[in-house]
């Protein structure tokens, strides 16, 4: 085995790159005698079948300790996992990972779950609300305006439960409690990467006597007490979710989304 041409060998991390230059593997090691030894001998299929051909490259970066360079490894393989100009062999859960701005940490596994869609929220909800939480300032409301990390959970309860343009349905709601949503749940990020801001139970009978201004409604919203918290916004434990196939526009009546209980998506004209 070949062993490192640095007599100071310090920990590594290291990225194997194809000859498409594109990362294939991320990995870390106490010396570079590491990543050279993946060319004599690899138990990974897809890392051999690269090192077969010609043209592949090792990159090395020294580390000043293996605890750091255990995070390194970790982030590098999280973010890189995504990454378009990478096809990593080895990806994994790691320890160390990216999360949205504002979802607190001890949510951060999630994102790595099985992405839900529409239809599971609607059906495992009994009914939901999906809102949009846009980049862009909301109509002049009365409503603050969440900042990009949105930590403030008072500030981001706001954000979620008004205010919609819910039109025909909130009427609907006030005259069939059966069929009103049972929670509220706001997302973020583009279409191929929406992530649950906030999830917020709701009062399927409020809808009589809540709050609206003109075609615009508050969603009846349910919280423990007089104040909000990151637990009111996490409800179902739906926080920090990867969500697929949530679809929206800027036209105002196209920030929402009804799931009913069955699943089935309605959209306003």
């Amino acid at each position: 085995m070949p062993t490192s041409s640095r007599p100071d060998a310090r920990p590594v991390v290291y990225a194997i790159r194809d000859r498409d230059n594109r990362i294939v593997y991320i990995g870390r090691g106490q010396s570079e005698d590491r990543p050279q030894s993946h060319v004599a001998d690899t138990h990974n299929a897809g890392l051999a079948a690269i090192l077969d051909t010609p043209g592949y490259t090792i990159d090395v970066a020294d580390m000043p300790d293996h605890a750091t360079a255990a995070v390194v490894e970790s982030m590098l393989i999280d973010v890189l996992s995504a990454g378009v100009k990478a096809k990593l062999v080895n990806v994994r859960r790691e320890k160390w990972r990216f999360t949205p701005l504002g979802t607190p940490p001890e949510y951060a596994d999630r994102f790595g779950l099985e992405p839900l869609t529409v239809a599971d929220l609607g059906r495992s909800l009994g009914g939901v609300l999906l809102v949009f939480h846009s980049s862009k300032p909301y109509r002049d409301l009365d409503r603050p305006q969440a900042d990009a990390g949105g930590t403030d959970p008072a500030v981001l309860a706001e954000n979620t439960v008004r205010w919609w343009q819910l039109g025909p349905w909130a009427q609907m709601w006030a005259a069939d409690p059966q069929a009103a949503p049972r929670a509220v749940v706001a997302v973020k990020g583009p279409t191929a990467r929406r992530y649950v801001r906030a999830a917020i139970a709701a009062d399927p009978s409020g809808w009589p006597t809540t709050p609206r201004d003109g075609a615009y409604y508050q969603v009846p919203a349910i919280r423990d007490g007089d104040g909000w918290t990151h637990e009111d916004l996490d409800h179902a434990h739906l926080r920090g979710r990867i969500v697929h196939d949530a679809r929206f526009s800027n036209r105002a009546q196209d920030l929402v989304i009804w799931v009913d209980s069955t699943g089935i998506e309605h959209r306003q004209p």
